[in-house]
């Protein structure tokens, strides 16, 4: 199996600017991405996708490929699948080259680690019927049958019918060990085969695998104050 780990990078970002390759920790955003590739055992070839001159140079440096520039068209806010299917065609009419998986890993998330890639990978490899595979954390909070709607004369709905009879709302809540287990995607690792995501413009296909993981391993850098955050977490985990 041929993997390509492809990493969307581009330069415009409105709360955070260059956020890409601003310092954490000491070292840019896009080298925890690229590191944590490189050290995968499943991953052949790191693509990063950009339209950043100075992105480019910093993911050189690290040790990743940039064979092309992303276009303006791709480069605003779109689905990273769009920018994922771009680079597969551009290898593919520019040197040939398709792989079997792409993985793609966003930077945002500084706590990736290779086994979290690997783990993907192989239950592809494994498993001939699975197309896809992601990574999930269990919800601990903000559950869904603790929701309400509020109708038009301001009174509570369920949101789901977890605590409903006969149509009306129950008084009392339902205990959260009541509930079953629910998992939200991560955004640690989105990977598939490459027909799928060519089929489906979609990193989760019919078949997809949840990987799971721990929560501790999910930090979205969204903030400025989200650096500082993390570099606290990082130095007690060091």
């Amino acid at each position: 199996m041929e993997v390509l780990a492809v990493i969307p990078a581009r330069g415009g970002s409105v709360r955070v600017p260059k956020k890409n390759i601003r310092l954490l920790n000491g070292k840019p955003l896009i080298a925890y991405a690229i590191e944590a590739a490189k050290t995968s055992r499943s991953v052949d070839r790191i693509v990063i996708s950009t339209d950043d001159e100075e992105i480019k140079q910093v993911a050189l440096e690290y040790g990743a490929e940039v064979p092309f520039k992303r276009p303006a068209e791709i480069s605003e806010d779109v689905p990273t699948e769009d920018v994922a299917l771009h680079a597969v065609n551009w290898l593919k009419e520019s040197e040939s080259y398709l792989p079997d998986i792409v993985v793609c890993l966003e930077p945002p998330v500084p706590f990736r680690r290779a086994e979290h890639i690997d783990k993907c990978v192989e239950g592809m490899v494994q498993n001939d019927e699975v197309d896809s595979a992601i990574t999930v954390v269990n919800i601990r909070g903000f559950r869904p049958e603790w929701m309400v709607r509020i109708d038009n004369a301001g009174f509570i709905q369920p949101y789901t019918d977890y605590f409903t009879r006969r149509g009306e709302a129950l008084l009392k809540f339902p205990a959260s060990q009541e509930f079953e287990k629910l998992y939200k995607t991560s955004g640690v690792v989105f990977s598939c085969r490459t027909e799928t995501l060519v089929r489906y413009q979609s990193f989760v296909g019919k078949k997809c695998l949840a990987i799971v993981i721990d929560p501790s391993d999910v930090f979205d850098l969204d903030y400025p104050e989200d650096f500082d955050m993390c570099e606290i977490l990082m130095q007690r985990r060091n």
